[in-house]
C-alpha cells in the first residue's frame, strides 16, 4: 500500500533534494534514459540526410546508443539510408509508422487526403480500415527488412491503435512502441489518460490503458515521448522535456535537467526510473547544434552516476524481464519547477489514475484528475477508422479539470490520502465530497466519519458498446405517411414493426455517464439522420436513424429534439431558437465520417465544452 503523507519527513526531504537540479542520486542502478529520434521526410525539412547526419554527430560525440525510427519515405531515400548505414553498431533502427501518399500508393491503399499530412485521418493507421492497416504494416515491415536485413524490434508513432500494435507483435515480434505522452489537444492530437509519463504494457483493446491481467496485455512496452512536467504539464504539454522553449513561461536547458532529475529520482519510490528524450530528424542541420546538443550532453553526463542509456529494444527487454506479469503500480512526486509553493502527486495502477496537488500557501489539497481503467475499455478506433482531422483518445474520468474546470475536489485543512491498487482513501475531519463525485456511475463512494473510500466499479460498459433495439429509419418514414394505417390494413409494411439492432458506441455511453454526474438539465440533441453514412461495427449507431432515446436513458436527463437551431441562417436566429428550448446542455455525436457540430461559434450560443471524446461532445450553457 502506498501512503501519501503530505507533511511526512520523506516528502520534505524529497522536496529539498529536488531543489538541486544538477545532481541525480543513483544509488539504485535501475535508472534508464532512452534516446529516440524519429526520421521522416517532411515538407519543411529540405535536407533530410544532412539533418540526420548532424543529429547523429551529436549522438556519436556523446557515445550514446540511440533508437532511430524510420518512416517508409525515409527508407526510400538513398541519402538518408546512406547516413543510417554509416552509423556505429550500437545504434538501433526501427519503424516510425506514419502514412504518406507515397507509402499508400506503394501499398495500393487509397490515401486519405485531408489537405494536410498532419491530420489524424491521414497520418495514423487508425485512420484506415483494419484490412488496410494490415496491408500498410506488411509493406513497411517488408521494406525495412529489405533495407536492413531483419525485422525491427521497435516501432512508434504519435499514436498506434491496439489493433495495429497487436498485429505487429503477433506477426513481426516487436517488443517496444513509442507513443506520445499525455496531452489534451496539442497539434490536434488528444491522448488523455495514460499512465503519467512512465513506460507500461498496453491493453489488447486499448493502447492507452494498462492491462488488468496477463491475458489482457500486449507484450510490448509503451515508452512515452517527451514526458511532461508532473504539475504544469497537466494543463500545458509544452512543459515537457522537448517543448519547454515554447512554454507559456519560457524555460531553458536547466528546466530540462530538472525534469530529467525528477523522473530519475522516482526509482526510490517505484523501484526503477525511465525517461525518453530525443528529437525528430527532419530539421535543418543547424537545428541540432543548440538545445538538442545541450540535452544530449547532459544525458551523457548522467552515466557517471550509474544511469544507463538504453535503446528502446534493450529497455523493453529489461522491463519485460523485471515485470513478467502486468505493469506495476507507480507514483510520482514533485515540487513545482516554476517556483510556486506547491507539490504534485500522481498514483496509477491497473484500476485507476489519480492526480492531486498540495498547495502549501492555501493549506489545501486539490484533486484534479481521477480516471478509471478496466479490461473492457476499447479504443474507439479499434474497429472503426478515424475519419476526423483530429485524434480523440480520452480515457473515462470522474474528475478532469482540464475538460471541465468546475469539476475539482478541494480539501481544505489537514488531510491524508492513502492509495492502493484497487482504491484510495481520504482521511481527515470534515471531508466534503462534491456532488459530481457522489453521482458518478464509475465509482463507489463510501463515507464513514472522518474517512472516505473511493473504489472503481470495474467493467461497466461492454467493449463493443451497448446493443439496443429500435425501429429502423425506413420504418419511421413508413409510419409517418398519411396512408400508413391503410397500408397495414392491406397487408403492406408489417415488416417495419420488427425492431432492428443498433450499437451505442462505448465512448458515447461513457459520455452519457459523465453527463449523469453533472447538474440536472434538459439536453438538446440534433433532430437528424444519416442514411448514407458508413460503419465498420456489427450494427450502426442509433443516431444514424435518429433514434436518440438512449441519451435520456443513460444520462438521466430529459431530451429535446431540435433541428431549427442547427438549420439557422444567422447567429441571431440560432440563439433565439436555442433560448426557446431552455436547454442546459447540447449533446453532439461523432462516428467515423459522421460529425455533428454547433451551427456557429460557442460564444454565439453562450455555451462551453465540458466533455469531448471520439464519439461525443457535451456543451453546457454558461
Amino acid at each position: 500500500m502506498y501512503r501519501f503523507k503530505i507533511f511526512s519527513v520523506a516528502i520534505i526531504s524529497l522536496f529539498f533534494l529536488l531543489c538541486f537540479p544538477y545532481k541525480v542520486f543513483a544509488e539504485d542502478p535501475n535508472q534508464f534514459i532512452t534516446v529516440v529520434n524519429p526520421v521522416r521526410i517532411s515538407a519543411y525539412g529540405g535536407k533530410p540526410a544532412e539533418g540526420m547526419k548532424s543529429e547523429y554527430q551529436i549522438i556519436r560525440k556523446n557515445k550514446i546508443s540511440a533508437t532511430w525510427l524510420m518512416t517508409y519515405d525515409a527508407m526510400q531515400n538513398p541519402e538518408v539510408m546512406s547516413v543510417a548505414r554509416g552509423m556505429d553498431k550500437s545504434q538501433e533502427f526501427g519503424i516510425f509508422v506514419e502514412v504518406t501518399p507515397t507509402f499508400s500508393e506503394d501499398s495500393k491503399i487509397t490515401y486519405h487526403n485531408t489537405g494536410s499530412w498532419h491530420h489524424a485521418a491521414s497520418v495514423f493507421l487508425s485512420g484506415y480500415a483494419q484490412e488496410d492497416r494490415r496491408v500498410l504494416i506488411d509493406k513497411v515491415f517488408q521494406t525495412f527488412k529489405g533495407k536492413f536485413g531483419y525485422y525491427p524490434k521497435s516501432v512508434g508513432s504519435w499514436w498506434t491503435d491496439a489493433y495495429s500494435l497487436s498485429y505487429m507483435k503477433e506477426k513481426y515480434g516487436i517488443i517496444a512502441n513509442l507513443v506520445c505522452s499525455d496531452q489534451y489537444s496539442t497539434d490536434g492530437y488528444q491522448i488523455w489518460g495514460q499512465p503519467w509519463g512512465l513506460p507500461y504494457y498496453p491493453s489488447k483493446l486499448y493502447s492507452a490503458v494498462p492491462p488488468s491481467t496477463i491475458a489482457d496485455k500486449i507484450d510490448v512496452v509503451n515508452l512515452q515521448w517527451a514526458p511532461r512536467d508532473p504539475l504544469n504539464g497537466y494543463t500545458s504539454s509544452l512543459y515537457s522535456t522537448q517543448d519547454y522553449l515554447g512554454a507559456p513561461i519560457r524555460q531553458d536547458v536547466g528546466y530540462f535537467q530538472k525534469l530529467i532529475n525528477i523522473y530519475m529520482s522516482m526509482n526510490k519510490i517505484n523501484g526503477f526510473a525511465q525517461v525518453t528524450v530525443g528529437l525528430e530528424s527532419d530539421l535543418d542541420p543547424d537545428g541540432y547544434k543548440g538545445e538538442f546538443a545541450k540535452q544530449i550532453e547532459y544525458v551523457n553526463s548522467l552515466t557517471t552516476n550509474g544511469i544507463k542509456i538504453l535503446t528502446m529494444a534493450d529497455f523493453s527487454t529489461w522491463y519485460r524481464q523485471k515485470f513478467t506479469d502486468v505493469s506495476p503500480s507507480y507514483k510520482i512526486e514533485s515540487k513545482d519547477l516554476l517556483g510556486k509553493n506547491m507539490q504534485s502527486f500522481w498514483y496509477g495502477s491497473s484500476k485507476y489514475r489519480l492526480f492531486y496537488i498540495k498547495d502549501f500557501d492555501k493549506k489545501e489539497i486539490k484533486i484534479l484528475d481521477l480516471r478509471i481503467y478496466n479490461s473492457t475499455l476499447k479504443d474507439p478506433y479499434y474497429d472503426s477508422p478515424n475519419f476526423q482531422f483530429t485524434l480523440s483518445e480520452n480515457i473515462p474520468a470522474v474528475i478532469d479539470t482540464v475538460s471541465n474546470t468546475d469539476n475539482i475536489w478541494i480539501l481544505q485543512g489537514d488531510f491524508e490520502i492513502i492509495t492502493d491498487d484497487d482504491n484510495f482513501t481520504i482521511k481527515g475531519r470534515g471531508i466534503k465530497v462534491p456532488d459530481f463525485v457522489k453521482k458518478s456511475p464509475l465509482i463507489d463512494v463510501i463515507q464513514t466519519g472522518s474517512e472516505v473510500k473511493i473504489s472503481t466499479i470495474g467493467e461497466l460498459v461492454p467493449a463493443g458498446g451497448i446493443e439496443i433495439k429500435d425501429f429502423s429509419a425506413e420504418a419511421i418514414h413508413f409510419f409517418r405517411q398519411k396512408l400508413a394505417f391503410f397500408y397495414l390494413l392491406t397487408g403492406r409494411g408489417w415488416n417495419y414493426l420488427t425492431k432492428v439492432s443498433y450499437t451505442i458506441p462505448q465512448g458515447e455511453v461513457y459520455a452519457l455517464l459523465y453527463l449523469k454526474s453533472q447538474p440536472f438539465g434538459r439536453v438538446l440533441v440534433y433532430d437528424n439522420e444519416c442514411l448514407q453514412c458508413s460503419w465498420h461495427t456489427e450494427f450502426k449507431p442509433p443516431e444514424f436513424s435518429n433514434r436518440r432515446g438512449y441519451v435520456g436513458k443513460y444520462s438521466g436527463n430529459p431530451v429535446v429534439y431540435n433541428k431549427s437551431v442547427f438549420a439557422a441562417k444567422t447567429q441571431t436566429e440560432a440563439k433565439k431558437e436555442f433560448d426557446k428550448l431552455h436547454a442546459k446542455y447540447v449533446y453532439l455525436t461523432k462516428f467515423e465520417d459522421y460529425t455533428e457540430k454547433l451551427p456557429f461559434s460557442p460564444g454565439d450560443l453562450n455555451v462551453e465544452k465540458i466533455f469531448s471524446n471520439a464519439n461525443a461532445e457535451i456543451w453546457r450553457v454558461k
